[in-house]
């Protein structure tokens, strides 16, 4: 079987505005129908002699109004939902045509440095430049050092036997770490690079790094400049901080429903689900739980009552879902209130 090509941002967003529009159209038929309702209503109730007959037309035509009321809410609401999807795909194609010129123009550079490394005053092979392509890029030579750095969380406490080792170790971080130099004409545009790069830090721009190697969700959390007997060149330090990016996602449309104090209070999900109790053991995180039972931390927080998500007690009960096939007591089912 072929594997599913994953939809690029521009399709999603193509499919999202087809979507919109095609209930933007259903609902402006329905909307522009129950207007010439209303319109032929009233003109036959101007044209009425008779007075109970254009009593009787009023009270049609007053109905037929709060049903364009009605149906011109939906239709309206689409047609706002299509502008701003357009207006999104409008924003990542510009980003993708930013993004293509930035490539072309660090392919460019890149060939003529392979050619003849003195080109381009030496610049250097790696380019940074803003992730989303609003800034051009700029050029290093890290001609001391570029390295990645890789750490993870593990515990220091004994495991169950054929326990999955994920529920006791996380990714914690992971950095680059540049070291070269930045060119210019003169020391002045070598400065203003550096100020450029500062400014990327101060305002936390996600970056891309492209040399050896080779990144998308960064931030600078490092920046150093060390003075030397260079004329037009800044020696430079930059370390980079991966970024993991969360996907949110919303519910929208007809089955979304207004949060009450009453339903804000229950988790997602129907009430008469099952649960089953568990009992925390030394290592354990509320992480490492939610990866095993398919949930999330900020789930189990709510269900549980527990207010700080890094702070659990070893025998401590928790509800967790149930899992299929979990055979276990139905005194461990519970109702979430």
């Amino acid at each position: 079987m072929a594997e599913r090509k994953e939809m690029t941002a521009i399709e999603k967003a193509d499919k999202k505005i087809k979507y919109y529009k095609s209930l933007e159209d259903k609902y402006q038929k329905r909307y522009a129908k129950a207007q010439g309702e209303a319109i032929r209503t009233y003109q036959s109730m101007n044209a009425a002699k008779d007075k109970k007959k254009q009593k009787k037309l009023q009270a049609k035509f007053k109905k037929w109004d709060k049903i364009v009321d009605a149906r011109y809410k939906p239709y309206s609401r689409y047609r706002k939902a299509r502008k701003e999807a357009e207006k999104e795909r409008q924003r990542l194609q510009k980003q993708k045509s930013d993004l293509d010129a930035i490539a072309d123009k660090i392919r460019q550079h890149n060939a003529q440095f392979s050619i003849d490394p003195s080109s381009q005053y030496n610049e250097g092979h790696a380019a940074i430049y803003p992730s989303d392509g609003s800034q051009g890029p700029i050029f290093i030579s890290p001609s001391d050092s570029e390295s990645e750095d890789m750490t993870a969380n593990i515990t220091s406490w004994p495991v169950d036997e054929g326990a999955p080792r994920a529920d006791y170790a996380r990714i914690a971080g992971k950095t680059v770490t540049v070291g070269g130099i930045i060119t210019g004409h003169d020391r002045t545009e070598a400065n203003e690079k550096y100020k450029k790069l500062r400014s990327w830090m101060s305002n936390h721009v996600q970056l891309t790094y492209k040399g050896d190697i080779y990144y998308k969700h960064l931030m600078i959390s490092d920046l150093q400049q060390s003075f030397s007997d260079l004329r037009d060149n800044l020696k430079v330090s930059i370390t980079f901080t991966f970024v993991y990016w969360a996907e949110i996602t919303t519910s929208t449309g007809k089955n979304s429903k207004k949060k009450s104090s009453k339903s804000s209070k229950r988790t997602q999900g129907h009430r008469n689900k099952k649960y089953t109790a568990i009992t925390i053991k030394r290592g354990q995180t509320l992480w490492g739980l939610s990866k095993r039972y398919g949930t999330t931390v900020k789930w189990l927080q709510k269900v549980n009552h527990i207010k700080n998500p890094n702070k659990i007690n070893t025998g401590q009960h928790l509800y967790v879902p149930k899992k299929k096939g979990d055979t276990r007591s139905n005194k461990n089912k519970i109702r979430v209130r």
